[in-house]
């Protein structure tokens, strides 16, 4: 190829250089290769090709802002290649401008119905444009539902569980998992709804499943031991040591294990976690109110009614903290 450029510098050459370049995965070697072929005859033969490996060749080294502008040409002059179309809108998600991913996504499954990088891609940015019944509308089309990618299955449960439609959830995401048992996300998902539908020996299960086949994943483990907590299990305390013992940093395992002290009557060391977690985040409002409720059975009431004050500062819109800080509120008077 040197050889061949030096006897015969044409654009042809070189933008066989670019296709060889990237045969070898050198994209940002392609893409200066394919701006050669061009600076040096525009109107080639093959141009519209050339300035779309051009724009292919910038995505794949990496520069995703540059590519968009030859991308865009090519797609101007009625390019029909759905491969342009999958570059641009990932493009697009790269520099998080979600309405233009938007439409090229839509553009990939005008030209395929079926294409799960566009269905797992544009369901994503709906769910973060918070397009729910978008989402939902997406996914429930029967011509995949049989055949859902796992990105795809956790998004639909997403979609249903945000809007409250917890059953649903909960079946979708089933589904998803019987077809990816492997699948984190989907798990963690799962557990989560059927905790809210107050199945929590059965959000146990699914995760001890999980951590069977993914041991020491942390954020598994600690949706676990939530699960256990929520069907007071008497495995919780234990495995909340042990996952503290492992992390003794981790402010929202501090939190948990002060809830757990709590339940146990260990007030002093609930106190100690509690406090500690919230020295780690404290912008965590049920921290707070867990801290209060403590700090009330220790007939702090001054100390209780500021944490329960702060919980509801941070967002903490539960009525039993309102309930307890009447009653601290009830106790300051009278101690007056």
């Amino acid at each position: 190829m040197k050889s061949l450029l030096q006897r015969t510098p044409t654009a042809a050459n070189f933008a066989d250089l670019g296709v060889w370049f990237g045969e070898q995965k050198q994209y940002a070697c392609a893409a200066n290769a394919f701006a050669t072929s061009l600076q040096m005859q525009p109107d080639q033969p093959d141009a519209d090709n050339v300035i779309f490996m051009f724009g292919v060749s910038l995505f794949l080294s990496g520069n995703a802002k540059d590519a968009i502008a030859p991308l865009q040409v090519a797609e101007q002059h009625g390019s029909r290649n759905i491969k342009l179309h999958l570059v641009l809108a990932a493009a697009f998600d790269q520099l998080q401008s979600a309405s233009s991913a938007e439409a090229e996504w839509r553009d990939v499954l005008a030209l395929d119905q079926q294409s799960s990088a566009a269905l797992d891609s544009l369901s994503t940015d709906l769910l973060l444009d918070n397009d729910c019944a978008g989402t939902i509308t997406l996914l429930e089309d029967p011509m995949i539902a049989g055949q859902r990618t796992p990105k795809q299955s956790l998004n639909l449960g997403l979609a249903y569980t945000r809007t409250n439609q917890l059953e649903p959830a909960a079946t979708v995401l089933r589904d998803g998992l019987n077809t990816s048992p492997d699948s984190l996300p989907i798990a963690n998902a799962l557990a989560d709804v059927l905790a809210k539908l107050g199945r929590a020996q059965e959000a146990g299960a699914v995760l001890d499943l999980a951590l069977a086949q993914h041991p020491g994943d942390h954020d598994t483990e600690i949706h676990f031991l939530q699960a256990l907590m929520a069907a007071n299990s008497a495995k919780a305390p234990e495995f909340a040591r042990k996952l503290l013992l492992a992390s003794p940093q981790d402010w929202m395992l501090l939190y948990l294990n002060g809830v757990i002290e709590t339940r146990g009557g260990e007030l002093q060391k609930a106190r100690s976690y509690l406090e500690e977690s919230i020295t780690l985040n404290p912008d965590f409002a049920v921290s707070r109110e867990a801290l209060g409720l403590v700090l009330t059975r220790q007939n702090e009431w001054s100390s209780a009614k500021e944490q329960f004050e702060k919980a509801i500062e941070l967002g903490d819109d539960n009525a039993e903290v309102k309930q307890d800080l009447s009653k601290v509120l009830q106790a300051l008077g009278a101690a007056k």
